[in-house]
């Protein structure tokens, strides 16, 4: 009941929301009404949709590169203490740099095609991915894998029958983390350069003062954003049920 009410109170606060704005008195230059968002949104459709494709092609494909990446580069740092000692730090401090000003060498480097784009997504994406795989294995069960040892397990039944069930879940928490960033990071990779993109209609709709179609291009990056992530959300329960009825019972 109360959790009914609580939803009840949510929708009405934001209904309440859209009207105020709706019928406020902000120039429609700086702040346009939710109907003109809409009614721009219905004419632009085709346009938006034909930038969206563009950056969500550079969002997925940057996501799958950056959990190929982050999980063989935790399972490299798992399997050689050097190799852990000389990337993990290398890891910490490539994620304090803002991708904004590492975005602008990027695309001196490797120019303004798909490519440089879909490698910024990696960049960004790699490190959630990695940092979670790692602390998968830091958490395996450690008389688990004693008892695996003494059994005489090969490296590939130990990982198989041990490491990966338990850190499965971590790989996934890490990408449904770094699905929230995909869209985000090729938009931004798109402000820096690009022919086609959310980003590249951001900045034509900016130049033109155009705020409601700025608007309506904050609203499909975030739209994608979610929808990412529920795929993301969708995947983990699918690969791992039995951590899903492990938190359930807890």
């Amino acid at each position: 009941m109360k959790r009914r009410y609580r939803s009840t109170a949510k929708w009405l606060f934001f209904i309440a929301l859209i009207f105020v704005w709706e019928f406020s008195k902000v120039p429609q230059y700086l702040l346009p009404k939710p109907s003109s968002i809409v009614l721009e949104g219905l004419s632009q459709w085709k346009i938006l949709m034909d930038h969206s494709l563009y950056t969500i092609l550079e969002a997925f494909s940057g996501l799958v590169i950056g959990l190929v990446l982050g999980v063989g580069l935790a399972v490299l740092m798992d399997l050689f203490q050097t190799v852990k000692e000389v990337m993990y730090p290398i890891l910490i401090i490539s994620q304090a740099i803002p991708i904004v000003a590492v975005a602008p060498l990027v695309i001196i480097w490797f120019g303004l095609g798909v490519g440089t784009k879909i490698g910024i997504v990696a960049f960004v994406t790699l490190f959630p991915v990695a940092l979670n795989t790692l602390e998968g294995f830091r958490t395996i069960d450690q008389d688990a894998l004693d008892l695996f040892k003494v059994m005489k397990a090969t490296k590939i039944q130990i990982y198989r029958y041990l490491v990966l069930p338990h850190t499965l879940p971590y790989v996934l928490s890490g990408l449904k983390i770094s699905a929230t960033y995909a869209v985000v990071s090729a938009v931004i990779g798109e402000w820096l350069g690009a022919e086609k993109g959310l980003g590249i209609y951001m900045i034509r709709a900016m130049n033109t003062f155009r705020a409601d179609r700025l608007f309506l291009s904050v609203i499909v990056v975030v739209l994608l954003s979610v929808v990412v992530f529920k795929i993301a959300d969708i995947l983990s329960r699918k690969l791992t049920p039995w951590f899903e009825e492990r938190r359930l019972v807890q």
